[in-house]
């Protein structure tokens, strides 16, 4: 029998190097709303954190935390900006295709739990040709939990995975948000080394696996 029934992956940098893409449409999205454009250290440090998008642009500058309207405007400039010339600017870390297909073929249960847009999302999917290896994608939305609540998992992810146990779920993740997001959850941790997460505070969290790339996730599921 495997290891796990079921495998969650985050999706910036875990499954889609998405740097570049983020990178740009935050300088465009500050830009176009006329706001000060944040350094490039900033960014980068936010590119980071895997915080929703609101929280980002908070840590970006923290006055937009006393102007919802101005923060609106510029979530709304992101989304937009990020589907419109974001798209060439990502891309599938090496490998992913096949193991998305492996765990497909061996009836492993797939989803995608980001804390990103869910329209961005599911368009890199299609046009990407992995929409068929993965059961469910779960993305940012008003009025939905956000990762690391527990609720994304229990309350939106399981119903659809019916009769899988929390203890069989393998989360793939690269930042502290994803391990945190296992561990309140109940699921098994496996930090995503080679993505954009700080490696002395995720591994401090002390994830369950590490891997250094995507592939070595249908090992794990099957050991």
């Amino acid at each position: 029998m495997d290891a796990f029934d079921a495998v969650i992956f985050d999706y910036d940098g875990t499954l889609f190097d998405t740097r570049d893409a983020i990178a740009h449409c935050l300088r465009r999205a500050f830009e176009e709303c006329g706001w000060v454009l944040p350094g490039t250290e900033r960014i980068a440090a936010a590119v980071t954190s895997g915080l929703p998008l609101q929280d980002t642009l908070i840590s970006l500058d923290c006055a937009l935390r006393a102007d919802y309207g101005a923060l609106n405007e510029i979530v709304i400039a992101y989304r937009r900006l990020y589907l419109d010339e974001g798209a060439g600017l990502l891309r599938p870390f090496a490998g992913v295709a096949e193991a998305l297909g492996k765990l497909h073929a061996g009836g492993t249960r797939c989803a995608v739990v980001s804390n990103k847009g869910v329209a961005a999302v599911r368009r890199s999917f299609d046009e990407n040709g992995l929409n068929l290896f993965v059961d469910v994608i779960f993305g940012d939305a008003p009025g939905l939990p956000k990762k690391p609540d527990p609720a994304v998992l229990t309350e939106h992810i399981l119903p659809r995975f019916r009769q899988i146990e929390i203890q069989r779920i393998l989360i793939v993740g690269d930042t502290e948000i994803d391990i945190l997001f296992a561990k309140r959850s109940g699921a098994c941790a496996c930090w995503a080394s080679y993505g954009y997460g700080d490696e002395t505070r995720c591994r401090n969290l002390k994830p369950d696996y590490e891997i250094s790339g995507i592939g070595a996730v249908p090992a794990l599921v099957q050991a």
